[in-house]
């Protein structure tokens, strides 16, 4: 039995802009002639685009575990292979515990191991678009590319279409941080701002090599929840942060300190006790 403690929620909204089309497909089994061999993910009721919240914590958390890899520089660091036999892919996961809640990737991002499982502290929703986006009409939202890909012993083309969502596009994002340790949150937030960075210069969805999936986040509020908001529903217990609206995340990583100081002074003044925390099992 391992006690968590709850100390409040970190609430982080923002916008993600395609700056490159974007690519997450739905999956087709058998493309229908003369059709699109791979759609994008839609909504089943409105038929908008969207970003399944999924996928974007799974590209965050394979970036982050490079970074980690990297400044640890441990052979063993990827300890786990969820691969095939004949295409290995090997990932982190700590194995209890005790090894995850001091890990940087899995107490973010959370651990399943052979032993016991660490939840993750970070939820994040699904990413719809936004009002000004919804209001376009539904073919103005996608794009239909073809490509040809060249078999390079035999020189035969394939021409295949893909479906992505257009360049400028914006989705909202809402992630959600559980403040579970004192000692520990300031590092996990600065680590998941490093891992949306890395993001950025990297790509997000399918065939980013060839260009696609380009994205940038631009942040509307950061605001922190403490448990006296969940008690009594005042909205005047919730700390803002301010003057975040449309800063990058390389810029909240620059001015962290200053901008989340008076989180950092609540939770270190006034939650003095762990009668303050909501605790429970794992």
């Amino acid at each position: 039995m391992k006690i968590r403690k709850l100390y409040g929620k970190i609430i982080l909204r923002g916008k993600l802009k395609a700056i490159t089309g974007l690519k997450i497909g739905a999956g087709r089994n058998v493309a229908e002639i003369g059709g699109v061999d791979s759609p994008v993910i839609r909504d089943p009721v409105t038929q908008y685009p969207y970003i399944p919240g999924s996928s974007l914590k799974g590209r965050l958390r394979s970036l982050f575990e490079i970074y980690i890899a990297t400044l640890k520089d441990d052979p063993n660091f990827f300890n786990k292979d969820i691969g095939t036999k004949d295409n290995p892919v090997r990932i982190h996961v700590c194995e209890d515990y005790e090894k995850a809640v001091v890990c940087p990737v899995c107490r973010l991002f959370g651990a399943s191991g052979d032993k016991s499982n660490f939840p993750s502290r970070l939820i994040i929703r699904d990413l719809h678009l936004t009002e000004e986006w919804r209001k376009k009409p539904l073919e103005e939202l996608t794009e239909v590319k073809p490509e040809i890909s060249i078999d390079r012993i035999t020189s035969k083309t394939n021409l295949r279409h893909f479906e992505r969502v257009v360049a400028g596009a914006e989705f909202e994002f809402e992630i959600i941080y559980n403040v579970e340790r004192l000692d520990q949150w300031q590092e996990d937030i600065k680590n998941l701002f490093t891992a949306m960075s890395l993001l950025e210069d990297s790509y997000l969805g399918g065939s980013g090599s060839r260009g696609y999936g380009k994205v940038q986040f631009a942040f509307e509020s950061i605001e922190l929840r403490p448990l006296k908001y969940y008690q009594t529903g005042d909205e005047e217990t919730v700390f803002l942060v301010k003057d975040v609206k449309e800063k990058s995340t390389k810029t909240l990583l620059k001015e962290f300190d200053t901008l989340f100081s008076d989180i950092k002074r609540y939770l270190e003044e006034e939650v003095k006790s762990p009668k303050e925390a909501v605790t429970g099992g794992v």
